[in-house]
């Protein structure tokens, strides 16, 4: 194979890849990305479906939108680690304090 072949062979290749989050999306997601959807209340569920656009993953919507619903009640630096399956978010404040905070899954809302 010679180098332009080469080349426009990896162009094409980049180019299918960046088509694969619109095509998952259009697909419906991974089944990852099903499986938390399935979790979560109708109209949060609606909610997440409705910020999904190109680029975006189910997973990083929730942590946004988890994100929000912390800070509203801490003051509240940075998301650190996250657990769906246990409901726990570790967050990092401004002054760099960590805190363990629970949620509840289906809906996003924090229990402290």
């Amino acid at each position: 194979m010679n180098t332009t072949t080469r080349r426009l062979f990896g162009i094409a290749s980049l180019a299918a890849a960046a088509t694969l989050p619109a095509v998952a999306i259009a697909a419906g997601g991974t089944a990852f990305e099903k499986a938390e959807l399935a979790q979560l209340t109708p109209q949060l569920r609606a909610q997440v479906r409705a910020r999904l656009t190109k680029g975006e993953t189910v997973r990083g919507i929730l942590e946004t939108m988890l994100l929000n619903n912390i800070s509203q009640l801490f003051a509240v630096g940075a998301v650190k680690a996250v657990d769906f399956e246990k409901g726990i978010a570790v967050v990092a404040t401004p002054n760099g304090e960590v805190k363990i905070v629970p949620f509840e899954v289906s809906t996003l809302v924090v229990k402290a």
